[in-house]
């Protein structure tokens, strides 16, 4: 069955790649003959051009003739003379390059003829200009009547014969064209018919035949994602237990503020703030991120972390630098992770966080809502979760005097909707703390 099914796919292919190369010459073929076409078209209007060109010429010569035979000034002579000459040999001229351009036997032949006469014309127009200039202007007239214009007649009758010819040239041409360009069309669609078909086939017989390698890929290529997956969230993780380790009074902290922003955000999203941002991948994101909003604090001495009493000036400003570099540390460690979504969000909590609505924070100072969403809503979290917790520098503070707080700096410190929702989840927040606490205990 196996070696069956590559004969029918050896087969289809190989028949696949000969309509192709039928389909490549056909629109070879297709755009040879409008070149073709095109090339006659060209030349066609180049001789067409000619021969207005000589008939033209034709038309002035005879009419400088008899403006030489009525003029009784001996001074002009000359000056009709020199332009009939100029015209005789630009006929000349028009005539040989007509003589070129004429593919077609018979209007060669027909312009032969009268190419051969043009030398017997000139000839006898030198004769009636001599008649002319010596004052026999009847017999100058005269010979313009038996030589001349028996000569500018053929010529012009001969043009227009030719000419006719060429324009039922030109349309015989068109119509052959098009009815080409119609076969050749034809062929193209059958050929890619045949290989649209072929490819349905193969297809087919591919999918029947290789579900089950599909299947398998699809499996291996879903637990290698969640391995992928499992493993940033392990360095998530790991990156938040290295924090909590520098700083013992602030391990739960990680744990409560997650917490507190996966909430506030869902929060939101119930009330339809913010709804354009709030979706399911920000939610998951910002749980996600929110470990990582005091990784800076790696870089900040223990001398600082840890100090008990009020830091000074310059302390503040090194304790404040751990936002900014909170922002690099994230593009550095984990800018090889492939959710890159993920990673612009945790390195705005990490460097916005200390950011206040009415542009009063760090580090840079932003407000309103140039401040990230997701930091705006870290800002509530944290602060919150250092007001009531313990700190080597200052006691707890009873969650009325925290939530106080938190009323007094809405609209200053924090986004009104951001606090606004926090502040409606008050029950819910209680009571995820006294489970905590008894879970300690």
């Amino acid at each position: 069955m196996r070696k069956m099914t590559l004969h029918i796919l050896v087969s289809m292919i190989i028949a696949s790649v000969a309509c192709m190369l039928g389909i490549v010459l056909l629109m070879s073929n297709i755009n040879s003959i409008s070149k073709q076409y095109e090339e006659n078209i060209r030349r066609s209007v180049r001789n067409q051009k000619t021969m207005s060109n000589i008939s033209e010429d034709i038309y002035q010569t005879e009419s400088l003739v008899w403006q030489h035979i009525v003029n009784e000034e001996d001074s002009a002579y000359p000056q009709y003379e020199e332009r009939i000459a100029e015209l005789l040999e630009e006929m000349s001229e028009l005539f040989e390059e007509l003589e070129e351009n004429l593919g077609d036997d018979t209007d060669a032949a027909m312009l032969h003829t009268i190419v051969k006469q043009h030398v017997g014309f000139k000839s006898n127009t030198d004769v009636v200009l001599d008649l002319s200039r010596s004052g026999s202007k009847q017999s100058a007239q005269y010979y313009v009547g038996m030589k001349l214009n028996p000569y500018f007649d053929d010529v012009n009758e001969t043009l227009t014969e030719i000419n006719g010819k060429l324009e039922e040239k030109g349309e015989t041409a068109a119509t052959e064209m098009e009815e080409g360009l119609y076969a050749a069309r034809l062929a193209a669609v059958v050929c890619l018919g045949v290989v649209g078909f072929i490819l349905a086939v193969c297809i087919g017989v591919v999918s029947r035949r290789g579900k089950s390698i599909v299947d398998q890929q699809a499996e291996e290529l879903k637990n290698h994602q969640q391995r992928v997956m499992e493993l940033q969230y392990n360095t998530i993780v790991g990156m938040a237990n290295l924090i909590e380790g520098r700083d013992e009074d602030t391990g739960e902290h990680v744990k409560r503020t997650s917490w507190f922003v996966d909430k506030i955000a869902r929060e939101l999203a119930a009330e339809g703030v913010y709804r354009e941002q709030v979706d399911e991948t920000f939610l998951e994101n910002l749980w996600k991120a929110a470990p990582l909003h005091d990784i800076g604090k790696i870089k900040v001495p223990d001398g600082i972390l840890k100090k008990p009493g009020k830091l000074s000036a310059e302390e503040f400003d090194i304790m404040k630098s751990h936002a900014a570099e909170g922002g690099e540390i994230i593009y550095e460690v984990m800018g090889g992770i492939e959710e890159r979504e993920y990673i612009e969000m945790a390195h705005d909590v990490a460097k916005y966080h200390h950011e206040k609505w009415d542009g009063s924070g760090y580090p840079e100072g932003l407000a309103g809502e140039e401040i990230p969403l997701c930091a705006r809503i870290m800002a509530v979290a944290d602060v919150f979760d250092a007001l009531i917790s313990k700190r080597c520098y200052k006691a707890s503070m009873p969650l009325e005097k925290a939530y106080a707080i938190i009323e007094e700096s809405v609209g200053s410190h924090f986004d009104p909707a951001v606090a606004g929702a926090f502040l409606k989840l008050r029950p819910e927040v209680e009571q995820y703390l006294r489970e905590m606490n008894e879970n300690n205990i």
